[in-house]
């Protein structure tokens, strides 16, 4: 298995010398193979491990037990184990349960890295998760994004050296090794589509059909990969083409060119056009995409659809015009935060991040990251959109502004600004996303305890949208 394992993280460029890696120890079979594994290679590739383990808190005792046998785990390979774990009743109304535990993991990995300035979160799906994912996929109608399954590596962060090892492989291996796990009871609940398709749909595939089939679906896998970047990359090129004009927040599509295309390139650059327009990215299903395909092809002059995420799009004469509405209404939000935390702003679906830094250590060099002074905060932080009346004192300023006139003096349009997240503290506004950080909170050569902010796309999407197992 280490072997296949090393093959894999050659073959990916999943790990450099000096890498920091976090790897996502749960005390289940895989991820105890995956500690296991970069222990075995840490020095061979000249990485850091730092294992960490997410306690979802829905399994009581046996839960705690979970953490507790991780924590041993990392023991034995001579590691500390991070460890965190989340209150089952924070579940936000309208947001089930599933989804809302992956993103909090997420946001715990990303937290942990961040503490150790780690550059890979590594976690344990193998070529079995792989099989699920595809079929999964293929049960929901997915297009080449989804049936190219789990990625190898996605973002240049999140990294899975047993991508391509068997589940077989992994119990011979913590076999050999001596190395116990932890059974996970849910497991092997029917209610979850995922342990269904393991349970009965694949022994049913490999009795029946093909014994390798999960072998034969991890190679289609990357074959669609392959597929699905060269037409990423053709599409990109007839997005940028003069026939599609971007200006004032709108994107113009001309008629007649789009009906030049094949079908295949239309309908993504369809998808590609809806993503652009709406800041979160992904989030439109088929249905969505074939609706504009079909206006663009034979819809009248001057017909609208309204999307999801206030998209819309119209037909006027020769060119296919979409945008967001300008009346959409943005309901208020408001979490608490305390530092350090990864708090899931779900209206955004963005993760916001707040990490304790050495005053010595502060690069201001990494795009994305602010740095305050924690000593100059006043009261308890909160996370929130704008209210009537806010202020705010911006670096290098005296006295305050309204957050309304800042707004309208760089030009953020309306519809933006009742999305735009805010930090405060119980004086005033300390900090507006990609615009500024306030006077008051500023990090200065006597500051001793600084916090670095950061914020992130949760990773998640829309339903109704194939996405890979996390």
């Amino acid at each position: 298995m280490i072997a296949k394992i090393r093959k894999t993280i050659i073959k990916y460029s999943l790990l450099e010398k000096e890498d920091r890696v976090v790897a996502a120890v749960s005390g289940g079979a895989d991820s105890c193979a995956l500690l296991s594994a970069l222990h075995c290679l840490g020095a061979e590739f000249g990485i850091t491990v730092f294992p960490a383990h997410f306690n979802h808190g829905q399994r009581g005792a046996d839960a705690d037990a979970d953490e507790a046998f991780c924590r041993q785990l990392a023991q034995k390979y001579g590691l500390s184990l991070e460890a965190g774990k989340i209150d089952v009743a924070a579940v936000p109304r309208g947001m089930s349960p599933e989804d809302y535990f992956r993103r909090a993991r997420y946001a715990f990995l990303n937290l942990v890295a961040s503490k150790y300035g780690a550059n890979k979160i590594a976690l344990g799906h193998h070529r079995g998760d792989q099989a699920e994912t595809i079929l999964i996929n293929m049960l929901r109608g997915g297009g080449p994004a989804g049936l190219k399954g789990i990625l190898p590596m996605r973002d240049g962060l999140y990294i899975r050296p047993l991508i391509e090892v068997s589940r077989r492989e992994i119990s011979a291996y913590l076999e050999k090794e001596g190395t116990g796990f932890r059974e996970d009871a849910s497991n092997a609940s029917g209610i979850y589509l995922r342990n269904r398709v393991r349970q009965e749909l694949i022994p049913f595939l490999k009795e029946k059909y093909n014994p390798s089939i999960e072998k034969n679906l991890s190679r289609m896998a990357g074959i669609l990969r392959r597929e699905d970047e060269w037409s990423d990359m053709y599409v990109r090129e007839i997005a940028s083409s003069e026939h599609i004009e971007r200006a004032d927040g709108k994107i113009s599509l001309s008629v007649e060119y789009f009906k030049t295309l094949h079908a295949a390139p239309a309908f993504r650059l369809v998808k590609m056009l809806l993503e652009g327009a709406r800041p979160e990215g992904a989030g439109f299903s088929f249905s969505h995409i074939e609706s504009v395909v079909r206006l663009i092809s034979a819809g009248k002059t001057g017909k609208r659809i309204s999307l999801p995420y206030g998209i819309a799009v119209r037909k006027d004469y020769d060119r296919v015009v979409i945008t967001c509405r300008e009346d959409e209404k943005h309901l208020d939000y408001e979490y608490g935060v305390t530092i350090p935390s990864a708090v899931i702003i779900k209206e955004r679906q963005m993760t916001f991040r707040l990490s304790r830094q050495p005053a010595a250590s502060v690069d201001y060099g990494v795009h994305g990251r602010v740095f305050f002074d924690e000593d100059k905060i006043s009261g308890p932080l909160v996370l929130r959109n704008r209210r009537k009346g806010d202020s705010f004192a911006p670096l290098g300023m005296s006295g305050t502004q309204k957050v309304k006139k800042l707004f309208i003096d760089r030009k953020i349009p309306r519809r933006e600004r009742d999305r735009i997240a805010l930090l405060a503290d119980k004086e005033s506004i300390i900090w507006i996303e990609n615009l500024h950080l306030s006077e008051r909170v500023k990090i200065t050569p006597e500051t001793k305890n600084a916090v670095m902010l950061e914020l992130l796309p949760s990773q998640t999407s829309a339903a109704g949208v194939s996405q890979e197992n996390i």
